[in-house]
């Protein structure tokens, strides 16, 4: 009894803990609210690691385990913990450090110290990200030839390949001592003057030689390269930092030489296969470590073959290769063109739509001045443009333009999206003349004979150039109707329907007008996207379609002002209560029912699509759904829904024929209890 009273007593020193924290939150500062949150897990990690520190290795295997199983937890909250992880990296990475200076690289005992501390390091990786973590390794230059012998002496360690549930430690140590040399290449020293072997030697290398550390690194990373697990990204970056240095010119022509020989292998291995992802892979990752000068010499070789790559059947076998070679592309293109801030991107706060539609002399000079310039669809005041005259834009960027839309309609989603923001990266480097023509082509993808995954792709480039203020306001007119047209796309294939990442990406579109446009210019467009927005939001049979709808319709009203009824709407559709698909249809979309401006289009929704659907579920639901309005304007679905109804109860299709009879028999239902007297 004793025991109970105390363990209340402390639940309620806890929870009266808890009340005055939540006060406090408000004032206090993020770090001390999230370290208060992740207080009592704090404290057993904190006595484990402790433990650790002091006895200068993992004694007890069980308290990896317990780490490890706490910061999975943390999976998507990887943020919360930030405040900790300095304190939890540099105890252990100096554990590392100095256990192998005491006991020297040749002891066979230091892996056994090294490989549970670096599940413990690689977990924190997973979690909160390589960037966030590598942050707080040691980067002494005495350091570089200690983790090269490390990682070598790990690469060379035989692994166990026994069927096993929980890590040795192996791939875990590769990773860490992978992502330290990440940071200790950079040392701003000529790699030459750290080398030891080479002074141990008494002699000096040439001017066009490669120092015998640097050839070391390159050659572990290149096997690397070929392993299918987190080690090929990490030798990719070791070798991007490492090749893109200012002394590294012959290591790089070297490694591009090696590179070209993968690229045009036709081996049909799984190694080989591995090794070729890893090599477009460690490329893709050179050409955006690396300065432009150095780059542009090496891009026609190294275009030749990816475009020929690009084509083959290893690409068409593998997304993962696709999504490498799309990501690498964009990168040559923007190798190709210089670094510079188009000033005919849109900026916002400026400029109205009408205006932009038609500029003349004067309104484009005072938007000068406003910092804003917006094309002009007459070529007399193109050809004003000092930078449409200068910009000299390769042949080589057409077809990487080329390439990237036609990424855009990959069968996978992860090139799709790699495609997307390769149109915007490349878009924003070129003129607004060819601006408009990509802009052209993405919407050319909209056509109707195009299948789902073009318009996904469209979708996720329009919203990435309205992002970047490079879909100007005089381009919304060609732009909004399409995008209507995609929050609706549902095509029927057998049994059921696609089109669900279709509607997501769509309202992601509408999303990203609200972020980018002045409201200003979004007046309009708004006052077209609202109904439809909120269509899908209520009525979208998929929940993660719903509540991307509804996001996008409370990013707009928070960013466009004043829009009428904005703030009631959000608050009736907001994340939990369109949760469910049935309080979505009866009572979100009959409340939202009651503004003007949304009865008529929400009855269209469900008349053309939802009380045909293939669902049966959905098609009565549907029917309950039109039946709830009927309270806002009874004459109205007596005239001329129920008028529509009628020829549908003959369709020849048996889901529209099912949903039109039920829908009559619910609005005959509805009207009688309104008291509506239906004419004989």
């Amino acid at each position: 009894m004793a025991t109970r009273e105390e363990e209340t007593c402390k639940k309620e020193e806890e929870m009266g803990i808890a009340a005055n924290d939540e006060e406090d939150d408000e004032h206090d500062s993020k770090e001390r609210v999230l370290q208060r949150y992740f207080l009592q897990e704090w404290k057993l990690v904190k006595s484990l690691l402790d433990d650790i520190v002091s006895n200068g290795r993992v004694s007890d295997p069980s308290s990896v385990h317990k780490i490890r199983s706490i910061m999975d937890k943390y999976q998507e909250q990887g943020q919360l913990l930030e405040p900790y992880l300095e304190s939890m990296i540099s105890p252990l990475m100096f554990i590392i450090r100095s256990k192998t200076i005491e006991l020297g690289i040749d002891s066979d005992e230091i892996l056994q110290i090294i490989k549970p501390i670096s599940i413990i390091i690689y977990s924190l990786v997973t979690v909160s990200g390589y960037k966030a973590v590598i942050k707080f390794f040691p980067h002494q230059v005495s350091d570089l030839e200690l983790a090269v012998s490390l990682l070598e002496k790990c690469h060379n360690t035989s692994s166990v390949t026994s069927v096993r549930q929980e890590s040795t430690g192996e791939m875990e140590a590769k990773c860490v001592m992978l992502l330290w040399l990440s940071i200790l290449v950079l040392v701003p020293f000529d790699i030459s003057s750290v080398d030891t072997s080479i002074v141990n030697s008494s002699g000096s290398i040439g001017v066009d030689e490669v120092a015998p550390l640097v050839l070391r690194i390159i050659g572990f990373s290149k096997d690397y390269l070929s392993n299918a697990g987190p080690m090929r990204t990490m030798a990719g970056l070791v070798l991007s930092k490492l090749l893109t240095r200012p002394d590294m010119p012959k290591a790089l022509s070297s490694f591009i030489e090696w590179t070209k020989e993968v690229l045009s292998s036709t081996a049909d291995d799984v190694v080989s296969h591995f090794q070729l992802i890893g090599a477009v892979e460690a490329l893709a990752a050179i050409f955006k470590a690396g300065s432009r000068k150095v780059l542009l010499d090496v891009v026609p070789t190294i275009w030749n073959d990816v475009s020929v790559l690009i084509q083959s059947g290893s690409a068409s076998r593998s997304p993962l290769l696709r999504k490498y070679l799309v990501k690498l592309t964009q990168r040559i293109g923007l190798t190709c063109l210089p670094h510079r801030l188009p000033t005919w991107r849109y900026v916002g706060r400026a400029s109205s739509l009408g205006e932009n539609i038609s500029l003349s002399a004067s309104t484009k000079n005072n938007q000068l001045n406003h910092g804003v310039i917006l094309e002009n669809s007459e070529s007399e005041e193109n050809s004003n443009c000092p930078e449409d005259e200068d910009m000299d834009v390769p042949e080589i960027v057409e077809e990487i333009i080329e390439v990237l839309l036609s990424g855009l309609k990959d069968t996978d989603t992860v090139v799709r999206w790699s495609a997307a923001k390769g149109i915007g990266r490349v878009t924003s480097r070129l003129t607004s003349g060819l601006s408009e023509e990509v802009l052209s082509s993405v919407l050319e993808l909209f056509a109707p004979g195009e299948g789902d995954g073009s318009w996904h792709g469209g979708c996720l480039a329009l919203a990435e150039l309205a992002r970047r203020g490079l879909l100007l306001p005089s381009s919304l007119p060609k732009v909004v109707p399409v995008v209507i047209k995609a929050l609706h796309y549902d095509v029927r294939r057998g049994p059921h329907s696609v089109g669900s990442h279709v509607r997501d990406a769509a309202a992601y579109v509408c999303w990203a007008f609200g972020r980018a446009y002045h409201h200003t210019d979004m007046r309009n467009v708004l006052e077209q996207l609202s109904p439809h927005l909120l269509s899908a939001a209520c009525y979208d049979r998929e929940v993660n379609c719903r509540r991307a709808a509804a996001a996008a319709f409370q990013e707009n009203v928070g960013r466009q002002g004043n829009y009428p009824h904005g703030i009631d709407i959000v608050n009736t559709a907001d994340y939990f209560s369109l949760s469910s698909r049935t309080n979505s249809y009866i009572h979100v979309a009959t409340c939202i029912a009651q503004y003007e401006g949304y009865l008529h289009p929400f009855v269209d929704e469900l008349l053309h699509s939802k009380i045909s659907h293939w669902d049966r579920s959905l098609r009565e639901l549907a029917t309950e759904a039109l039946a709830a309005l009927v309270r806002y304007d009874a004459a109205y679905f007596a005239d001329f829904v129920l008028e529509k109804l009628i020829p549908f109860t003959l369709s020849s299709d048996l889901c529209t024929r099912h949903g039109a009879t039920l829908a009559a028999g619910e609005l005959v239902l509805a009207l009688h209890q309104c008291g509506y007297d239906l004419p004989n």
